[in-house]
């Protein structure tokens, strides 16, 4: 069995706000809660309304075919910067993120941390 594993560089296109022209997003437990296993990346994206920071690729290769896993995130730091900019104190949910894992780009696993109702 063969297998790489790689993780990325990250957003070097700047700021996401920029990017997407999303000025203040927030993914909050009823918009996780309609992403389902089974959807494409590019479901979850529309559903979503941006990309997700690739954090592991992995590839492996057996008798039967290929896996190709990748494993994305989605956090209020992707949202607000790419530079480092601190939030407010003022923020009432200082960090949030979703983690969603892909094999050949169908979603196999979710998991969310500190989402708003």
């Amino acid at each position: 069995m063969n297998s790489m594993f790689k993780i990325p560089h990250q957003h070097p296109e700047g700021n996401i706000h920029q990017q997407t022209g999303f000025q203040s997003n927030h993914i909050k437990q009823d918009l996780y809660n309609s992403i389902s296993t089974g959807m494409t990346y590019a479901e979850v994206r529309s559903i979503i309304g941006w990309d997700g920071v690739l954090i592991y690729q992995n590839e492996i290769n057996f008798a039967g075919g290929r896996i190709r896993e990748k494993i994305y995130q989605w956090n209020n730091y992707d949202v607000y910067s790419s530079d480092n900019e601190s939030q407010t104190i003022d923020d009432p949910n200082p960090y949030w993120s979703i983690t969603l894992q892909f094999q050949n780009d169908i979603l196999i696993h979710k998991a969310s941390f500190n989402l708003d109702p």
